[in-house]
């Protein structure tokens, strides 16, 4: 995970807080600005700063309007108060303006650095993987973070598909002590059981059709660092059992394999649909269950924390105006008070995408109401529709979709090699290409095309079902007797 600098800004006139913050920022490896007065601030060319420390003695009672004004400045900021004793109203009052935390005066040097570090760690963890937000369900997560992450629990993160629960996987990876070593992702929804076996667990060569040669799987690749299994619920029966195996015994075996090894991975696993209740119906092993389930977290829908909106709304634009080198002005009030009340169906995701849209199809460097109302839900997304991706076909469908994308992808590449050894620029001899491709390489790219595909599109059906012949002429869209048929024509037997 790369490592970024940060930047610390401090208004204060006090020499103890100013040589608390030189140490942190030193020790930290921090970009540290100290202002002796508010103005300072916004005239600073500085944009991204990512925590403010307000000493309320250098403004006084003025101190909340200088936050409103650092708020606008900079919307994702973490604003950290040293101040005297408040009362709950006031203290309500900080937050409501944007104040993130509070140190109270008078305050011990070692006590006030502390929570100084505490708060960079915070907003360090929450720039490097991307967290904007400054909502109580933020502020929770962070802190139950940091106490665990620094251990080997599992985690089990739940939430609505748009969520986040990626970013607080690599949260979590970045604050343990596996920081330094691999971090590796996988969708479990994504892939038919037969790819994600191999995916997972890795294979030898010759272990199936195509296995041309040995690979490593996530688990192996991840070894002393932290593997992020996404949407773990959509696992079959089958697969739960092997991943239960390698979680108790610390042990994998690749797919045509005999000989098994150890790794030593940190899970961290995340679902858009209750485990528990999955556990219940007897759709999820229970045993499986309660070792992902170390500790648990759950992300709050996006509904369900509205104030992170704007944040969240200027953080993207300035994303996006980065990504496709567009000026687009901030959103206006009215247009920001339509985005908070939207229910927001597909979560971050969805208003990221919204977000990123509109800014491309701006004319005249600002965004409409009716351009957001064009990229907006009509209506609420059922839960079962809540899926890591949209996804408006059935199972075969999907499964098929993703044979046929591999089948000409195979192709494509057939064809690439083809023309370069035509051109004469692969060194590549033709034995090893012949490795590679061995169903062989026709001195013309087009010769018999259809019935190539034809021929890999059965094999690759009959592997994903592992042989069920009606389960693959499903796929196929053929009757079985069509596919008995081309089974014996293409000598697949």
């Amino acid at each position: 995970m790369a490592e970024k600098t940060l930047q610390l800004l401090a208004i204060t006139e006090d020499p103890t807080i100013g040589h608390v913050l030189q140490g942190i920022a030193r020790a930290d490896d921090w970009n540290l600005v100290v202002f002796r007065d508010p103005a300072g601030i916004f005239s600073s060319t500085v944009d991204d700063v990512h925590l403010l420390l307000l000493d309320e003695a250098v403004t006084g009672p003025a101190y909340l309007t200088v936050v409103r004004r650092a708020r606008k400045r900079y919307p994702a900021v973490d604003i950290t108060v040293v101040g005297g004793p408040k009362s709950d109203e006031v203290r309500a009052a900080e937050k409501r303006e944007g104040v993130d935390y509070h140190i109270e005066r008078p305050m011990d040097p070692g006590r006030f650095g502390a929570a100084v570090e505490h708060r960079c760690r915070i907003a360090e963890i929450k720039s490097v993987v991307g967290m904007v937000g400054r909502s109580g369900q933020i502020e929770e997560t962070i802190e139950a973070l940091l106490q665990v992450a620094p251990t080997e629990v599992p985690i089990l993160i739940e939430g609505e598909s748009g969520t986040g629960k990626d970013i607080i996987a690599r949260a979590v990876h970045y604050a343990s002590r596996r920081r330094s070593q691999a971090y590796v992702a996988i969708n479990c929804a994504s892939l038919a059981e037969g790819v994600l076996e191999s995916e997972l667990f890795g294979h030898e060569k010759g272990a199936f059709t195509g296995a041309i040669a040995q690979r490593s799987g996530v688990f192996e690749r991840a070894d002393r660092g932290t593997i992020f299994l996404d949407e773990v619920g959509e696992m079959s029966a089958n697969m739960q059992v092997r991943l239960l195996r390698v979680l108790e015994t610390g042990e994998i075996i690749r797919v045509g394999g005999v000989k098994s090894f150890r790794v030593d991975v940190r899970v961290v696993a995340a679902t858009n649909r209750s485990l528990g209740a999955a556990v219940r119906e007897g759709r999820f092993r229970q045993d499986l269950y309660y070792r992902l389930k170390g500790v648990s977290f759950y992300l709050a829908a996006l509904r369900e924390r509205k104030e992170d909106i704007p944040i969240l709304v200027d953080y993207f634009l300035r994303e996006a105006n980065r990504k496709h080198g567009k000026a687009v002005r901030a959103v206006d009030k009215d247009l920001v008070r339509k985005l908070v009340s939207y229910p927001w169906p597909g979560n971050i995701r969805e208003l990221r995408n919204v977000i990123d849209t509109t800014v491309v199809l701006a004319s005249e460097g600002r965004i409409t109401a009716g351009l957001v109302d064009s990229q907006l839900s009509e209506g609420p997304i059922a839960e079962e529709t809540l899926l890591p991706v949209p996804l408006h076909r059935t199972k075969e469908e999907a499964e098929r979709e993703m044979i046929y994308a591999s089948i000409l992808a195979m192709h494509r590449d057939v064809r690439e090699v083809l023309s370069l050894i035509k051109r004469g620029r692969s060194a590549k001899p033709l034995d090893t290409m012949k490795e590679v491709f061995p169903d062989g390489l026709g001195h013309e790219p087009d010769v018999q095309t259809l019935s190539n595909l034809e021929r890999t599109a059965v094999r690759e059906a009959l592997r994903t079902t592992e042989g069920n012949r009606k389960r693959a002429a499903e796929l196929l869209g053929i009757s079985e007797r069509t596919l008995y048929r081309k089974i014996k024509e293409y000598g697949l037997l």
